[in-house]
């Protein structure tokens, strides 16, 4: 797998601190997941097929439960 840059919850990481850490990365592609001030829900990626998008998005919620470090044992 990749590198993964874990962003905790925080009330005070700003998006830009966010943007900032991933541009840190060099990442040739990239997924961004977020909400606006708004209030609406918005997706931003780099140029990839829906199925990759789909994919990260499936390994991220993965990552995120923890099953990926049950496998890895």
């Amino acid at each position: 797998m990749g590198e993964i840059v874990d962003f905790p919850p925080s009330p005070n990481l700003r998006p830009e601190q966010a943007v900032g850490t991933c541009q840190k990365t060099r990442w040739s592609q990239f997924l961004g997941i977020g909400i606006t001030e708004e209030g609406e829900f918005e997706v931003v990626n780099s140029d990839m097929t829906a199925e990759r998008a789909l994919w990260l998005v499936k390994w991220a919620e993965r990552w995120a439960m923890g099953l990926d470090e049950v496998e890895s044992e």
